[in-house]
């Protein structure tokens, strides 16, 4: 019999296409000429130019996937430091795709922000169109999202492109706010337990890699209370891609900032060459953030191999931290004309189901052979079973 031979999470990170990355940010309207912001003038502010169908384009992309899609609608009032109107903003959705654990009772979040900079926001001029603030963040989860969307994981994993970020947060602020609680009697399929929540990364801008400079990316971390999300995000770059690490402190500029406050672990992953942090000359840094610029138009900016780097690192970390649990491949082989021997490498904490059937042609060909408890390690496993008591032709096995 051959041998048997379990997937690794490295070749689930390989599984991270550039080509498909570079599809999802085509998608989210990142040319000349186009926005995903908001109106710039009187009270209600509404959603602008492509905005919708960005959102919509996210929303269908999850949904296609499996995953339980579901938009987050809300509003809000900003005040700018510029002008003292207080304006109101409506018309805004999160959207939120989540992908049940089997077992586990942990979450791990990834979220970005799809709305850009627009002309309402003081010293904002032009039509920005976010390639990299933040559709690369975006096209970055969509296609985390689309890796591992087969895969079966024993914690919860839920991907969120927040709405509003450009507006201080305000789309991570309302959904920790409406659907996170400290209440276990108070949680449900769309509110989840804060202390459950156990990491959450803002892909915020990682698109720019300045080809004079390290290929590194950035572990933003409010304090060292984000610790645990920081080192486990630096491991995963460190196992799964070729950039360089940088850890911060006293990053508060994005997404995760909602939930650092409430006491999750929370960092910021972006791009080493947003900011000068080396000292380098300053051409090195990001030329085009919050201009019209920001578009996939503008020549030697995004680079999607750059991306996809940043891309097998929020891969990596799901499957370390959220515990996918590898497919089990059977290798079988028959033995002495009346046994048959099936192997597949089992993962730790896991109950398989063998099923058999003689043909798929059948409406429910698959009838339950056996059960085999956990084991506490990924262990090859085999069994023989005899052919004058087992009839089927084929072999399936499902993890429970």
């Amino acid at each position: 019999m051959a041998p048997c031979s379990a997937i690794t999470l490295t070749e689930i990170t390989q599984h991270v296409s550039a080509n498909s990355y570079s599809n999802f940010h085509a998608g989210l309207f990142v040319a000349d000429g186009n926005s995903r912001g908001f109106t710039d003038g009187a009270s209600p502010r509404v959603p602008a130019y492509q905005h919708d169908l960005a959102r919509d384009f996210i929303h269908s992309n999850f949904t296609a996937m499996g995953y339980d899609t579901w938009l987050d609608p809300f509003s809000f009032n900003k005040t700018f430091s510029s002008n003292p109107t207080n304006y109101t903003y409506q018309g805004c959705n999160n959207v939120v795709a989540v992908k049940w654990g089997n077992g586990g009772t942990n979450v791990y979040i990834v979220g970005a922000h799809y709305d850009s900079v627009d002309s309402g926001q003081p010293n904002i001029t032009g039509i920005c169109p976010g390639a990299d603030d933040n559709a690369s963040g975006v096209s970055g989860m969509l296609e985390a999202a689309r890796v591992i969307q087969e895969h079966v994981f024993r914690d919860t994993i839920i991907f969120i492109a927040f709405d509003g970020e450009e507006k201080d947060f305000k789309g991570s602020d309302h959904f920790v706010g409406t659907h996170t609680t400290t209440s276990i009697l108070a949680t449900n399929e769309t509110v989840f337990l804060r202390s459950s929540i156990k990491g959450m990364i803002s892909a915020d801008m990682i698109g720019y890699d300045d080809t004079n400079t390290v290929m590194d990316i950035v572990i933003g971390r409010v304090n060292t209370d984000d610790s645990p999300t920081a080192d486990a995000v630096e491991q995963a770059l460190t196992n799964y891609t070729a950039l360089a690490p940088y850890q911060g402190l006293g990053w508060t500029g994005s997404d995760h900032m909602p939930f650092h406050n409430v006491g999750i672990p929370s960092i910021l992953f972006i791009e080493g060459d947003y900011y000068d942090y080396w000292n380098n000359p300053p051409e090195y840094e990001n030329p085009y953030y919050h201009s019209d610029g920001d578009s996939i138009d503008s020549p030697n900016y995004i680079s999607y191999s750059y991306a996809s780097e940043a891309t097998k690192c929020i891969v990596g970390y799901l499957c370390e931290q959220a515990q996918v649990i590898p497919p089990a491949t059977l290798v079988q082989s028959v033995t002495g004309g009346s046994t048959l021997e099936l192997c597949w490498f089992t993962a730790p904490n896991v109950v398989y189901n063998l099923y058999g059937a003689d043909s798929l042609l059948q409406t429910n060909p698959w009838t339950f052979i056996q059960s085999f408890p956990p084991t506490n390690a990924t262990v090859e496993f085999s069994i023989q079973l005899d052919l004058n008591t087992v009839t089927q032709s084929m072999f399936r096995v499902e993890s429970q």
